[in-house]
């Protein structure tokens, strides 16, 4: 019978190989490779097995992916199949106990909040990498993430499109408010002095900027822009790129760039994807 090789050296190669597509997002590789990272560390043999099932099912979508023409539409029964076996992976993780195994816990739960992101669950994506957070480390990485998952659920939550006028309204502006606070508070964690803190700051005027707080929010992106030569003007289909470190950030959206935003949220797209 064959055994599926689940040491140390497999799961590094399936990153390598995974991360030399360039179709997959530079932060997406960063964010499997902090997941590697702590899977390599658990006692328990577990999280090398969850971690490579994970990249596997990444490395098939990505590689189909690549097929496609540039500019086709990614195919349903593409997106349903890499779904279908997140949410067999989410499943087999939920029942998994690595208490007493920190690394191990670690890679449950950033791993869960992978496959939860696909699966539309943004409250659980939230839980998981704020109790990734709690067992592990400090992690500029993590820290970033969870300050987008926090804006996403108050996105998804208090805000809402307006049929048929197309306008953005929010419901419970205080509680959107708190939730954008407590996304800010855990971009301000992955600020470190190097070349990203000029994005941090970005998307720390963004959600200050969607919460409300206008005039602190205008003060940073103004910041943003006069220290890094920021674009003043973005295009209709404005997108989130993968870029380099020495990239100037995009620019602040608009009202309509913002509702263009949400209508985007509304479908499923990896967590890793943020930079």
């Amino acid at each position: 019978m064959y055994n599926e090789d689940y040491s140390k050296e497999a799961l590094w190669e399936q990153l390598y190989r995974l991360t030399e597509m360039p179709v997959v997002p530079q932060f997406s590789c960063e964010f499997y490779g902090l997941i590697v990272e702590w899977a390599t560390q658990a006692e328990d043999a577990r999280p090398l097995e969850w971690a490579l099932s994970l990249l596997k099912t990444e490395t098939r979508y990505y590689r189909r992916l690549e097929r496609l023409d540039q500019g086709q539409t990614i195919p349903a029964s593409l997106l349903e199949k890499r779904q279908i076996a997140l949410q067999v992976l989410l499943e087999r993780l939920q029942a998994a106990d690595l208490s007493g195994d920190r690394a191990g816990e670690v890679t449950r739960r950033l791993i869960l909040a992978e496959c939860s992101y696909f699966l539309e669950r943004s409250a659980e994506v939230v839980a998981h990498l704020e109790k990734a957070l709690e067992c592990g480390e400090p992690d500029p990485l993590l820290c970033f993430a969870l300050g987008h998952a926090r804006f996403l659920l108050a996105l998804r939550s208090f805000v809402r499109l307006q049929v048929p006028t197309g306008e953005l309204v929010v419901e419970d502006r205080p509680a959107m408010q708190a939730l954008c606070l407590a996304a800010v508070n855990a971009f301000e964690g992955a600020l470190t002095g190097g070349p990203r803190d000029a994005e941090v700051r970005w998307w720390i005027g963004r959600v200050l900027l969607a919460a409300g707080f206008t005039d602190v929010a205008e003060e940073i992106l103004a910041q943003v822009r006069d220290a890094d030569g920021c674009p003043s003007e973005l295009p209709v289909d404005y997108a989130i790129p993968a870029r380099e470190p020495d990239q100037p950030p995009p620019a602040p959206i608009d009202e309509s760039e913002l509702a263009h935003f949400r209508k985007g949220i509304a479908g499923s797209h990896p967590l890793s994807r943020l930079l």
